[in-house]
């Protein structure tokens, strides 16, 4: 067939879809779970509650703590600002900041288990969740400056490492802005697939809220800043 299109889940919960030569990380297919939730919390009271993370990602986990904690150490560090779209009474920091504390997967990579520990439950301050991707993540967040952190604690793929999200209202546009940082195990590792997979969660976040109140879809442009220069993606 002329457009042949393969669909493979990935350990983030989202989709890799082959299309041509075209590849694109969809994670709004991971924030369809919440449809889901009365089953998943039924399933979930029959299951263990250990979870470090994928197992796919256990053989860097070891290999961290076989060498002190320090294997590959440095610090990434990447910021993108992704479009939402015009501010106005629908659309604006205050509101996508509180949509965004909804439920903790949509701010933590492949997250399910929010406030106190319940299963889909609402992004929690000072709590931790499991990034399904690395593992421990503690989530706080300031409600005053619409600002979050996720931070991931010993026993994470990248231990010590942070995602900082911050929600602003500038020049009539409303932008979700996400920055990675913080010395870490793997950190080459961190900052290439954490400069493609968070780009992706905050767009399929963005789009959810559009979605929710039933506002027309726009392009989510996605600004790469770096400190010399910015380009779009």
């Amino acid at each position: 067939m002329r457009y042949l299109k393969y669909v493979f889940p990935v350990l983030s919960g989202g989709y890799m879809v082959y299309h041509n030569k075209h590849t694109l990380f969809n994670y709004s297919n991971f924030l369809q779970l919440q449809r889901l939730t009365p089953q998943l919390r039924y399933v979930d009271e029959m299951l263990s509650s250990r979870r470090v993370g994928s197992i796919v990602m256990e053989p860097f986990r070891m290999s961290g703590r076989l060498l002190g904690a320090e294997a590959c150490y440095g610090e990434h560090d990447f910021e993108f600002r992704i479009l939402a779209g015009t501010t106005s009474t629908e659309l604006n920091a205050r509101l996508l900041f509180e949509f965004s504390k909804r439920y903790v997967g949509q701010t933590v990579l492949g997250a399910m288990r929010g406030q106190n520990g319940v299963l889909m439950g609402r992004r929690g301050n000072d709590e931790l969740t499991t990034a399904i991707f690395g593992g421990p993540v503690r989530t706080t967040h300031d409600d005053e400056k619409m600002t979050m952190r996720n931070y991931a604690e010993s026993g994470h793929v990248f231990s010590g490492g942070y995602l900082d999200i911050s929600y602003v209202d500038e020049g009539g546009k409303t932008y979700m802005i996400l920055k990675g940082g913080g010395p870490n195990n793997f950190a080459s590792l961190n900052q290439t697939f954490g400069s493609w997979l968070f780009p992706n969660m905050g767009k399929a976040n963005v789009k959810a809220y559009r979605k929710l109140l039933q506002l027309p879809e726009i392009d989510h442009t996605v600004e790469y800043i770096t400190k010399k220069e910015s380009s779009v993606i």
